[in-house]
């Protein structure tokens, strides 16, 4: 009973975090009043509709002579064009109306794709890669940065930016650029990356620990979770906010994208063989098989393809993780209905891993701003309750009344 209370509390506490909306001013016509937001306690995600001038690279000082069209942002590319394409190139502008104290603004741009170049008030405050109107001389980039507004006292923020995509699926923007205190934008920002890199420490040292403990043990399953552990912690570098692209600017762009696709199969592959192994009794034989042969099949596609083809199809790809998913939940609500041992921990991590899945949905679909802080809290805790699942599993843990302490002698034994 205990078992139950304490993974189905965790996992509610998940789904209401994840279903909280954040309330947001929006822009209209290419004008965002932010003269009654408080910078003090909240940034700003400055989403609505900015002022376009699609098919061109326009500098700050020629958007005054121009008119161009409306057009909502965050938006991708694919979603707008009567082709489906994300390639090309673009200006967008947004006139930001300020209360009259504030001062000191930053803006945290996320990843864009594939390249930009964004001035505040005529200056250039950050870019990534090189903006051009020709894929031969475009440069693609992902980074996760703050940049500082250099700006005397005014009640008028002009933001002018350049997006260039010709490397890419994708083409836009998914994530709002955020603006806020300079103090908060780079708090959050270094928090968002910190919290990526201790994801990546802890689930480094699961791998190791289990590495280790799959030389004195020999269990398949033990394997298969320190691989999983290994693939996800490489994982937290090269997705969200790319923390490898924060601390090697000058990797290449193409092994940062194929590292972030090459990471989510593995992961999923082993994820497939550690459930099949967990539960091996409530398993069929070929679903996990299936599942590596389809995730080896995608990580060949992606290692011998550009990204440009590769990244197409990862739609295709998300069908297949979420039927191991839906494996996985099936396994779980079999193990509960043959009273396995450490099933509640089970449930616990699935329901938060429903959670995370869906906080990442509404959050882009309502615009909303994504919490990566929570969303690396959120992929620890089901890492960490399936360690749960996996003690029990080899007795480290005891049910049904005996004793529940880790011993040094339970911890290695054959």
């Amino acid at each position: 009973m205990r078992d139950r209370i304490i993974c189905l509390v965790i996992a509610c506490m998940a789904m209401v975090y994840s279903a909280q909306a954040q309330f947001t001013v929006r822009a209209e016509g290419g004008v965002l009043d932010a003269r009654h937001w408080n910078f003090q306690e909240h940034n700003l995600a400055l989403t609505g509709y900015w002022t376009h001038y699609p098919n061109e690279l326009v500098t700050p000082r020629e958007t005054r002579a121009r008119k161009g069209q409306i057009h909502f942002l965050p938006e991708l590319w694919n979603e707008t064009t009567p082709t489906g394409k994300g390639q090309g190139y673009a200006t967008y502008q947004l006139k930001v109306l300020l209360p009259d104290t504030i001062h000191q603004l930053a803006v945290e741009v996320p990843q864009l794709y594939s390249c930009y170049t964004l001035w505040a008030n005529g200056l250039e405050i950050a870019s990534a890669g090189v903006v051009s109107d020709k894929g031969e001389t475009a440069v693609p980039q992902w980074i996760h940065q703050a940049g500082v507004i250099s700006m005397d006292p005014a009640d008028t923020l002009v933001l002018v930016l350049q997006i260039a995509n010709f490397h890419h699926y994708k083409g836009g923007i998914k994530d709002p650029i955020m603006l806020g205190l300079s103090t908060n934008i780079r708090d959050h920002a270094f928090y968002a990356i910190t919290a990526s890199v201790i994801e990546s420490a802890v689930l480094f040292t699961l791998a190791l620990s289990f590495l280790i403990l799959f030389m004195v043990r020999r269990q398949r399953v033990v394997l298969y979770f320190a691989f999983l552990c290994l693939s996800w912690g490489a994982r937290a570098w090269f997705s969200n906010v790319y923390p490898v692209t924060a601390f090697f600017p000058s990797i290449p762009w193409a092994w940062v994208v194929r590292m972030e696709y090459l990471t989510l199969y593995s992961g999923i592959a082993w994820a497939a063989l550690f459930l099949h192994a967990l539960l091996e009794k409530l398993s069929h034989q070929l679903i996990p098989y299936i599942v590596v042969i389809l995730n080896v099949s995608f990580a060949m596609f992606t290692l011998f393809t550009p990204a440009l083809v590769y990244s197409r199809w990862v739609g295709l790809y998300l069908a297949v993780a979420a039927c191991v998913l839906l494996y996985a939940a099936v396994l779980a609500i079999r193990a509960l209905l043959f009273e396995q041992a450490g099933a509640w921990y089970m449930v616990g991590s699935i329901i938060t891993g429903v959670a995370m899945f869906g906080y990442d949905i509404v959050a882009y679909n309502k615009g909303g701003v994504y919490d990566f802080i929570f969303l690396s809290i959120g992929y620890l805790l089901i890492f960490l309750l399936t360690t749960v699942v996996l003690l029990y599993h080899l007795n480290v843990f005891k049910s049904h009344g005996e004793k529940q302490v880790l011993t040094y002698e339970d911890f290695f034994k054959k």
